[in-house]
């Protein structure tokens, strides 16, 4: 029998704490320690601006994720209503959050008269990274999970990956182990990048909604649990949004802003 790792880090009681949300908290630790380290020469922004953006785009970006996803699951949710506050068992569309994230921080610059690309910038590699940290999360809650595979495709895989990965009766393809390592060299170029002298406010963030969604796109046809609007793949179709949208923006930030 094939024993798979148990979506509950620590018992105590009746009180549940799932890998899913530790991972999700130590992505967010480890993004604000990088974080830190980032602004040391950066004179414009301060750690308390994002810790500060941080306390509030946090739940309301969960809160966003959480909405989006139940959206595009309303049959499921409308017949058992009482799971949609069920954050705990995953069910997270980075989609949602990165909009209500871009939002609240836009919102926060104006008020503080802060530059809102450069904010970006700063933000947009943290997110690759925690990305990379949460799709493991999913790997341990069995979602974000790709087509049936034969047994063979797991035989350079560790054997812990192997046995999560078999799910409904077979092996599936780790679609989250593709997205997890891209994310996570996107956040190393992007890292780079953003300390480069040669990149203008904007454009590290324009960089990551063009990369990612690339990769998204083409990493999204390979899943069998993705969400889907008119026999479409939502996150296909928000990739291509995504892409678009920076490519307008490096244009605007290149060729019709010209400066910082």
């Amino acid at each position: 029998m094939i024993k798979i790792i148990d979506p509950v880090l620590i018992r105590f009681f009746s009180l549940e704490v799932r890998w899913y949300g530790f991972l999700i908290v130590s992505a967010l630790i480890i993004s604000l320690f990088i974080l830190n380290l980032l602004l040391r020469s950066e004179k414009e922004f301060d750690f308390e601006f994002f810790l500060d953006f941080i306390i509030i785009a946090f739940p309301l970006g969960v809160l966003g994720a959480r909405l989006y996803y139940v959206i595009f699951n309303l049959d499921y949710y409308l017949n058992y209503p009482e799971k949609i506050i069920a954050i705990n068992e995953g069910g997270l569309a980075i989609h949602g959050g990165i909009i209500v994230g871009v939002l609240i921080l836009y919102l926060l610059t104006k008020k503080r008269n802060k530059n809102f690309f450069l904010a970006l910038d700063y933000l947009a590699p943290l997110t690759a990274l925690a990305q990379s940290i949460g799709r493991w999360g999913n790997f341990i809650n069995q979602e974000a999970y790709g087509k049936i595979v034969a047994e063979s495709y797991y035989n350079f895989f560790p054997e812990f990956i192997k046995k999560q990965m078999y799910i409904k009766g077979a092996y599936r393809e780790a679609t989250f182990l593709y997205e997890s390592i891209v994310d996570f060299f996107l956040f190393l170029i992007l890292f780079f990048y953003l300390r480069s002298d040669y990149k203008k406010n904007g454009e590290v963030f324009s960089l990551y909604l063009i990369i990612y969604s690339v990769f998204r796109f083409l990493i999204e046809e390979q899943r069998t649990d993705s969400l889907i609007i008119f026999d479409f793949q939502v996150a296909r179709l928000i990739s291509l949004l995504l892409i678009f949208i920076g490519v307008s923006l490096i244009y605007y930030i290149r060729k019709v802003r010209k400066s910082n």
